[in-house]
């Protein structure tokens, strides 16, 4: 059996269990809340703030025998309560664009509401956030980066945003999701009079 692989993230640290594990859920396209089956691969996520929780790389096979994508919290164990608004907005959908998955970087960030919400960012704040070039970062986890356009020329919507592809190797899309969702919360990003991106 492959052991975890851990990444060390600025703050966060990611334990990608090798296995593909059984999951009930929903579809992110599922607008009528039943569920369904899937696999997942599983990351353990851990923040020096105390945050705990499990997220999956999560496969969805669809009647019409396609399979949806999407990166999401499966299990909370532990942390601070802004964390908890991952369950309800820190899905993060990956379209299929031939032989890849394709993520937008959209991060969560605080602004006009006392919440963390999805926010359009640019390349630069993705590297403030990382404390390295962002780009860079996932391209040495495998991943392709460039315009959510470039990437998926099918896409519709943040089509100049920043995104990223991945293959079979899920450690991208785990290093995605903390860069987006987890890190923006625990340092704060976005909060008025707070500078913790230069931390």
């Amino acid at each position: 059996m492959t052991d975890p692989l851990a990444v060390e993230l600025r703050g966060v640290t990611l334990t990608i269990d090798p296995g593909e594990h059984p999951i009930e859920g929903a579809p992110i396209s599922a607008r009528d809340g039943g569920t369904a089956s899937g696999t997942a691969r599983v990351a353990r996520v851990e923040t020096a703030d105390g945050l705990r929780a499990d997220v999956g790389l999560c496969s969805w096979p669809l009647a019409d025998g396609t399979v949806e994508h999407d990166l999401r919290l499966l299990d909370f164990w532990a942390g601070a309560a802004d964390y908890r608004r991952l369950e309800q907005a820190g899905k993060m959908s990956l379209a299929v664009a031939g032989e890849r998955r394709v993520g937008i970087l959209r991060v969560m960030g605080y602004g006009e509401r006392a919440w963390p919400t999805l926010q359009t960012v640019e390349w630069e704040a993705l590297d403030r956030l990382a404390g390295t070039d962002a780009a860079t970062l996932l391209q040495q986890r495998g991943a392709t980066t460039g315009t959510v356009a470039e990437l998926n020329p099918a896409a519709k919507r943040f089509k100049d945003a920043p995104g990223f592809a991945i293959g079979d190797d899920p450690s991208a899309a785990f290093v995605a999701f903390a860069l987006t969702r987890v890190m923006p919360i625990a340092r704060g990003f976005g909060k008025p009079g707070m500078e913790p991106l230069h931390a």
